[in-house]
């Protein structure tokens, strides 16, 4: 394990680092929100709102982490995750927490993490968990991959979204309806987010976000909407890319009426009430799925973006080799056509760090991609191997 001891006063000092970056982005907006402070327009009125909000976050935001670290003991060891799961493994806890969302309903979660009797005045890199579909995910903390990355000396956050709750008795629902990754479930997540750096065992500046599959839609939305938030990277596990992607619209272009997956499209919009915005371009679709495309929010980002895709998706077609020709469809589709896509808004949309995959897998760094050239897959399906559990530690452990 890899460590150095934080003084009290440097603590305070690298939390006011993060509040120094949070106030540099927001000064600007804050002026903004002054110059159009003048009465008699109307436009002055939804830009004031707008900024309002922002401005409220971001006052939080800087309360957490100057109280935060005011408080605590005289040092700390600001540990590093383990480079390989399974080595030296910590002892764990399990806790329970629960936060009242900005939309005044109350989310609740499970915190992961090293024994702090065995491990005193010790802080660790933190990651939040995302669940696939509109899944809860506060019991996660209790799964294997929680319990690999905290042995590997990491603080592992999950949590139910607003309107969550599993069906098992020992859960707890969250206040709130589902939002299917929307605007309010990103602005939870922001509220998350800034509750594990204010953490005392956490390090403030080494706190990330995995993602399976439509998961990556909270995200990247959370994400590019709250830049001042120091997310430090996003793992991001098979997600789609929009809205076309969602919907499995790529099963029911190329497949008979008779083919197993042709129809899934019809199961999303019982789930979600809507259809792709390819079969339904009603403005009333446009406007549900503007808020749930990652493609459109993870260029804003200003963290690291890992993308996590195996050859034969877990989710999107072809599922095997003999389903390559069928599905060979460009511009429309082709093999891993959503992780391109992803890739590539972000590395235009000037996002600092972007990969695919891990780096055995030999992808350079911030390149972009197409039908003909195409990312080194993971082998096989994503989860024949823990690749977002070393994808994690790696991004833990980087400078």
């Amino acid at each position: 394990m890899a460590f150095r001891v934080a003084s009290k006063s440097e603590r305070g000092s690298r939390r006011s680092g993060v509040t120094s970056r949070l106030t540099a982005y927001w000064a600007p907006v804050i002026m903004d929100f002054a110059g159009y402070s003048g009465p008699g327009s109307a436009r002055c009125l939804r830009k004031c709102d707008g900024q309002m909000k922002k401005i409220l976050i971001i006052i939080a935001t800087i309360g957490i982490l100057l109280v935060t670290g005011c408080g605590g003991s005289d040092s700390y060891i600001e540990t590093l995750p383990n480079e390989e799961p399974g080595t030296n493994p910590y002892t764990t806890i399990v806790e329970d927490f629960d936060l009242l969302m900005p939309s005044g309903n109350r989310v609740y979660g499970m915190i992961r993490r090293p024994d702090p009797v065995v491990y005193p005045n010790r802080s660790f890199a933190a990651v939040v968990m995302i669940p696939g579909g509109i899944g809860p995910g506060r019991l996660d903390a209790q799964g294997t991959e929680a319990k690999t990355l905290a042995e590997s000396g990491m603080v592992v956050v999950c949590f139910n979204a607003e309107g969550r709750v599993s069906n098992r008795p020992e859960d707890i629902a969250s206040e709130g309806t589902e939002d299917f990754n929307g605007f309010r479930h990103q602005d939870d997540l922001a509220e998350i987010v800034q509750y594990v750096i204010g953490l005392d065992y956490g390090i403030p500046d080494n706190v990330g976000v995995s993602t399976k599959s439509y998961g990556i839609t909270m995200a990247a939305g959370c994400a590019g909407r709250h830049p001042e938030i120091p997310i430090k990277y996003i793992v991001d596990g098979e997600g789609p890319s929009n809205s076309f992607v969602t919907a499995h619209e790529p099963w029911a272009l190329y497949t008979p009426p008779s083919h197993p997956r042709h129809n899934r499209y019809e199961q999303v919009h019982e789930l979600f009430g809507h259809y792709s915005i390819y079969r339904d371009p009603s403005p009333e679709n446009q406007a549900f799925w503007a808020e749930r495309e990652a493609d459109e929010f993870i260029g804003e980002f200003r963290g690291r973006y890992l993308r996590l895709q195996a050859e034969w998706d877990h989710a999107q077609p072809p599922s095997g080799p003999a389903e390559i020709p069928m599905f060979h469809q460009p511009p429309m589709w082709w093999q891993c056509k959503h992780a391109t896509d992803m890739v590539n808004a972000a590395v235009t949309g000037g996002v600092p760090w972007v990969r695919a995959n891990l780096a055995e897998q030999g992808n350079l760094i911030n390149a972009t991609y197409d039908v003909d050239n195409q990312p080194v897959c993971l082998p096989g399906q994503l989860a024949d191997e823990p690749w977002a559990v070393l994808a994690v530690l790696e991004m833990a452990r980087m400078d």
